[in-house]
């Protein structure tokens, strides 16, 4: 089946694209320190729509947050990196997989030269990423893993439970089987949802249990 003259001119468009990022692609390389990355922002999540770059600002990211030091002083804010991890999350269902990879070994590894609570609200920004990854249609993946880590005690508790009460806030009814089947042993555990759960059982917790039967 030949091509029309739109699909030439969108082939060539990318091409042509490609050619750009190739010809930026060490100079964005080296941009090792956050001043020169925000000057050339735009021109990263320009490229972020095509799927072979996007692969390759992957595996950079994972490069750069496996340093040690990588969280020192950003516990309070979310790194660019991980901004551009929920920006390939948004526009490459077929990468999702490959974030959530990314994602988990981040989430946990031990961060050994920071406070405990600082550790804590390094895991709960990994966290959010999973959530909007959950958000974006990796939903039953993510799910089993924090079902796995509440399952073998592999989190804190109170990680569980912010995931819990994130997912909460951004699902609603109808939900299908399979997210029930998941996610209720999580909701119906009281370690993790009493602190989230009132007494006239009108919070999201309660509904949700409600709604699958009791």
């Amino acid at each position: 089946m030949g091509w029309g003259g739109e699909e030439v001119y969108q082939y060539k468009e990318t091409g042509t694209d490609i050619k750009r990022y190739r010809r930026r692609r060490t100079k964005l390389a080296k941009l090792d320190d956050m001043p020169e990355w925000l000057c050339n922002i735009e021109t990263v999540f320009k490229y972020l729509k095509y799927p072979v770059v996007s692969m390759g600002i992957i595996k950079y990211c994972k490069e750069v947050t496996m340093d040690s030091s990588y969280f020192k002083g950003v516990t309070d804010s979310v790194p660019l990196h991980l901004i551009m991890i929920d920006e390939i999350a948004n526009n490459h269902p077929l990468h999702h997989e490959t974030v959530f990879e990314f994602l988990k070994p981040l989430f946990e590894r031990s961060h050994e030269h920071l406070q405990e609570l600082e550790q804590i609200e390094i895991r709960k920004m990994i966290i959010d990423r999973m959530v909007h990854l959950l958000c974006v249609g990796h939903v039953i993946p993510v799910i089993q893993y924090m079902r796995y880590c509440l399952d073998h005690e592999t989190a804190d508790k109170s990680l569980i439970r912010h995931f819990a009460a994130e997912v909460m806030e951004v699902t609603t009814s109808p939900y299908s089987a399979e997210f029930i089947a998941e996610f209720l042993p999580i909701a119906k555990n009281p370690d993790i949802t009493a602190p989230l759960r009132n007494i006239n059982e009108s919070d999201s917790i309660s509904q949700f249990i409600e709604y699958c039967g009791g």
